[in-house]
């Protein structure tokens, strides 16, 4: 039997635009309206459930009109939430992707931003579960409460973490960073992100191998995405490179989501890591040839674009 994939992160809505290039500074532009989504943690959500996975969202819904898109949204995809639901709306993101597939985010807060602290109380994990927990998380004074007396009531690795550190990551609390390492989570993160953890955590190196090696003997389990070169994971020892495919981007904007919710999915399913790995580096590299956030391919292209590896 298959376990659940636990997402304890942020459902947003995304309003995306494309232009060409970012304004200067006082300047202003015109782009082409890439539609309103539901979109943050959603985009995670709908890529585990692609693997047709059990998947529940136990994070913080509000009241209001976006709210009500994001639960026809989880409705849709056939995720349940089992969260907490406040007075107030969710908040949005301005998703606005350019010309070289580059993408810039500009959020408000909303009720997904105000966990209470007891929000993960009813939070039942087994060991074949997979709990996905965001950086984002660490964003939000109640949230990040909520999410550390979760750490603490767990009190160890009671089944697989992943851990998608966020670009928050540069100015999250080390206190709390450190206070997450007792559940001995995959801690997942892109280049940018790696650079930034590197740096905070004194950790010598540059490229993705190097930065890989450097936080899993700081960290762990780590898991450093390259995109189109793939990724690179340690478990304290040398690096692993783990293939992708080649792929022409035209929209990166939720490909780390993409990935992130294979890989628990996939490892939540019983596949061995290296499978799962697999699985979704072609994941996220097949999500950025689609416009839009929640673009995860499903099984069966998953899988057929699998052969293309040698």
């Amino acid at each position: 039997m298959s376990g659940r994939v636990l997402h304890t992160g942020q459902v947003v809505i995304d309003l995306a635009l494309r232009l060409d290039a970012m304004p200067a500074p006082g300047g202003d532009g015109f782009a082409e309206d890439g539609g309103i989504h539901v979109g943050g943690g959603f985009n995670v959500l709908l890529a585990s459930r692609q693997l047709g996975v059990e998947t529940v969202f136990c994070g913080t819904l509000g009241t209001g009109t976006f709210s009500d898109s994001a639960r026809a949204g989880l409705d849709r995809i056939g995720v349940r939430h089992a969260g907490v639901t406040r007075p107030e709306d969710i908040g949005y993101c301005v998703a606005i992707t350019d010309a070289s597939a580059e993408r810039t985010f500009i959020s408000t807060r909303g009720a997904e931003t105000r966990d209470p602290v007891d929000a993960f109380d009813a939070l039942a994990p087994r060991p074949d579960d997979v709990i996905y927990m965001s950086g984002y998380s660490l964003a939000s004074p109640e949230n990040e409460a909520a999410l550390l007396r979760l750490v603490g009531r767990l009190g160890g690795p009671v089944c697989r973490v992943l851990l998608d550190v966020s670009p928050m990551v540069g100015t999250a609390s080390l206190d709390t960073l450190e206070a997450m390492r007792t559940l001995a989570p995959l801690w997942s993160m892109n280049e940018r992100e790696a650079l930034l953890l590197g740096e905070r955590l004194d950790v010598d190196g540059s490229t993705p191998e190097e930065l890989c090696a450097g936080l899993s003997a700081r960290l762990g389990e780590t898991l450093v995405r390259a995109g189109d070169a793939g990724a690179w994971y340690s478990l304290g020892a040398e690096p692993e490179h783990i293939d992708s495919i080649t792929v022409e981007a035209i929209d990166t904007n939720g490909a780390g989501d993409a990935h992130s919710g294979v890989l628990c999915a996939a490892l939540a399913r019983g596949e061995d890591l290296p499978t799962a790995l697999l699985w979704a580096n072609v994941a996220g590299a097949l999500s950025t040839t689609r416009r839009g956030p929640a673009t995860c391919p499903d099984e069966r292209e998953i899988i057929q674009a699998l052969r293309r590896l040698p």
